[in-house]
């Protein structure tokens, strides 16, 4: 029986790494239990470059930066670790291959509850101002919708408090988003994993849905409108990379 279940040391510390599963984003971190999750049907010799680029990632993530910067400098940081153990032309090989499988994985899931359960979620808070900007639980954030963002359509800059939502993405959806968002990152910087962050982010994001929309059915269309739009942007960025307009390393933006 072939195991899943391996080690790897990082900056002085030993993480296991965890192939026994399907993970929609093909890798993920819980930190809590310093594990590295990497969906079973990736290739074994991703698996360690993938640890790699999960354990980074949450480290920069956790110094306030957006995701796509933290997401930056861990493919950074990855293709250093492909080079090293590879040499420089197959690392760089290595590299866009696993983007490329990476871009075909769904992402976030939609959120699961149904209309006749019971869901001790309390409805979330927030107020727009000026139409760029939300107060929520006491603090205002920046809302900035002028970028076509990479990766994914919306991104938290914590350190300066702006959220940034992709332009595509029309402005009813922004108070759920920047819910979503927000809840997303305080549980990741508390060592969840983000299947679970993303899984407690959506409850809250789908509770203030159904309260400002007045039913689940209505707050349920609108998860599944972001979701449409996130698929989409998914789909053009695998395209991209393909027509070779997409770096494998992206440049910093925004910080």
């Amino acid at each position: 029986m072939v195991s899943t279940e391996k080690t790897i040391e990082f900056e002085g510390r030993k993480y296991r790494i965890d192939v026994s599963q399907k993970v929609s984003t093909v890798g993920d971190f819980d930190e809590k239990n310093s594990t590295v999750y990497v969906d079973k049907d990736m290739p074994a010799k991703f698996h360690e470059g993938i640890a790699v680029h999960e354990i980074h990632e949450r480290n920069v993530l956790k110094k306030g930066h957006s995701y796509q910067y933290s997401h930056n400098e861990a493919q950074k940081r990855e293709l250093e670790f492909y080079k090293k153990k590879h040499g420089d032309k197959e690392g760089e090989k290595m590299l866009l291959e696993e983007e490329a499988i990476v871009l075909a994985m769904p992402g976030r899931m939609p959120p699961t509850r149904k209309k006749k359960e019971t869901d001790a979620t309390p409805v979330p808070r927030i107020q727009l101002i000026m139409l760029k900007g939300a107060i929520y639980e006491g603090k205002t954030y920046i809302i900035d919708n002028s970028h076509s963002l990479i990766g994914d359509i919306v991104d938290f800059y914590e350190k300066k408090r702006v959220i940034y939502i992709d332009k595509d993405i029309p402005e009813w959806l922004f108070e759920g988003m920047a819910i979503y968002t927000i809840e997303e990152r305080k549980l990741l910087k508390q060592g969840s994993s983000y299947a679970d962050a993303s899984e407690a982010a959506s409850k809250k994001e789908l509770a203030y849905y159904e309260e400002k929309l007045g039913s689940l059915e209505a707050a349920q269309k609108a998860v599944a409108e972001e979701l449409k739009i996130q698929s989409l942007k998914f789909a053009q960025d695998k395209k991209d990379l393909k027509d070779g307009e997409r770096k494998v390393v992206n440049e910093d933006v925004p910080k």
